[in-house]
């Protein structure tokens, strides 16, 4: 799910990994027992399960919803979205087991399931194993948000470049697939050239006008570009072609914030959040915006309640290391970016800040090893980064003497 949020300091994106079902959620529901309900608590209806275990989630019981959800699925097993929600929530609790064996379930009980392929990628990619993440995620495309995650993989694999003309060739071989153009589109995206990408999303419109996906990349490629403007529209046509979704209602925030209209993005945020609260980016952003009305406090209160529900969300491990670092907390700086890095390995962000909270120290051959992993980051201005901290720390060479 392509869905950014916002950074201290860097400028840079954020990328959801693992969505749960699209079932339309409400704000405070609140579960009332009748006969439909069985041992689990929750009612019968599916989408009404799932609101309800939103509902727990939003409450800070997310391994409450989880139980519940576990007895609903084993008296309605041919629930798809339902046993997929609650492989997402172990997920979310960090139980890769669990939900490993979840999904696994739903392919071997459905067959082929590209949603729960794109999620099994995601568990593989989790616990490092890259070559049957990238396995899995394959099987989940075209048109899939897990082309992100392959770039990612593809790059720690060492064979990137070869991902990217692959997924190039297949778009001009198949001028007609908006999904392809889709995909190729993600790809530009996630290598930072956002150029590129927009003329991708733009074939893709060009063949599906209403696809949201595509709305959505071109509207993510704008603000890449600066064009808060013109971001701004896409992001309203993608909700005026399906009202209420996460990723464009999330984007919007970000855009508003962008032109400074901070009422507005709350709003949108805190609508995000009522309606998924298993996912982590609003919540990130909502504490984006107390950090920069100088709550450093509140806004660490939200990261952590953001990896309460994403244990692998990179952001909010960032932010946190950034506000750490910041008010000289170093011990808890150190801590929380290392964790983030072994769940989000190869992130250059990360290793700028560590290697900073470093450097505050006097750390200097901790810190000068931290920049060298981000000269190597994807994104040209973590490289930036990295290369300046890198001359600001390494000593001038002396002049040599002058001969005479």
């Amino acid at each position: 799910m392509r869905s950014p949020t916002l950074l201290l300091g860097l400028a840079l994106a954020g990328l959801l990994a693992l969505a749960a079902p699209p079932v339309p959620a409400a704000a405070g529901f609140v579960v009332n027992p009748s006969s439909a309900q069985r041992s689990h608590g929750f009612p019968a209806d599916p989408n009404a399960a799932v609101r309800a275990a939103r509902a727990l989630v939003a409450a800070g019981h997310l391994h409450r919803a989880i139980a519940a959800l576990k007895l609903y699925t084993a008296e309605h097993p041919r629930e798809i979205g339902v046993r997929r929600f609650l492989g997402d929530l172990y997920y979310r609790a960090g139980d890769l087991e669990s939900a490993k064996q979840s999904y696994l379930a739903i392919v071997s009980d459905f067959g082929g399931d590209r949603e729960t392929y794109n999620r099994l990628g995601s568990v593989f990619a989790s616990e490092n194993h890259i070559n049957q993440a990238i396995a899995y995620f394959d099987k989940s495309l075209p048109a899939s948000d897990s082309v992100i995650d392959l770039v990612s993989l593809h790059r720690r694999k060492g064979d990137l470049a070869g991902f990217i003309s692959y997924t190039r060739a297949q778009a001009r071989s198949h001028p007609e697939d908006p999904g392809l153009q889709d995909d190729l589109g993600q790809v530009y995206e996630s290598v930072k050239r956002p150029k590129h990408a927009e003329r991708a999303f733009r074939d893709a419109l060009a063949l599906a006008p209403q696809d949201v996906g595509a709305l959505n990349g071109l509207g993510l490629a704008m603000l890449d570009q600066g064009r808060v403007k013109d971001a701004l529209a896409d992001f309203q046509q993608c909700l005026g072609e399906l009202p209420g979704d996460y990723k464009c209602t999330n984007n919007l925030a970000v855009a508003d914030l962008d032109v400074d209209r901070i009422a507005d993005a709350k709003a949108l945020l805190k609508a995000a959040h009522a309606q998924r609260p298993e996912l982590p980016e609003a919540i990130v952003n909502l504490g984006y915006i107390r950090d920069e009305r100088g709550d450093w406090q509140g806004a660490i209160r939200r990261y952590l309640q953001a990896l309460a529900v994403g244990p692998f969300w990179r952001d909010a491990y960032l932010n946190l290391g950034i506000d750490y670092e910041r008010h000289h907390l170093y011990a808890l700086a150190e801590s929380v970016l290392l964790k983030g890095i072994a769940a989000v390995p190869y992130d250059g962000a990360m290793h700028v800040v560590l290697g900073q909270t470093y450097a505050d120290q006097g750390k200097t051959a901790l810190a000068l090893a931290q920049y060298a992993f981000a000269t190597h980051a994807l994104d040209p201005h973590v490289r930036n980064v990295a290369k300046r901290l890198i001359a600001a720390l390494t000593p001038a060479s002396p002049h040599p003497p002058h001969r005479r």
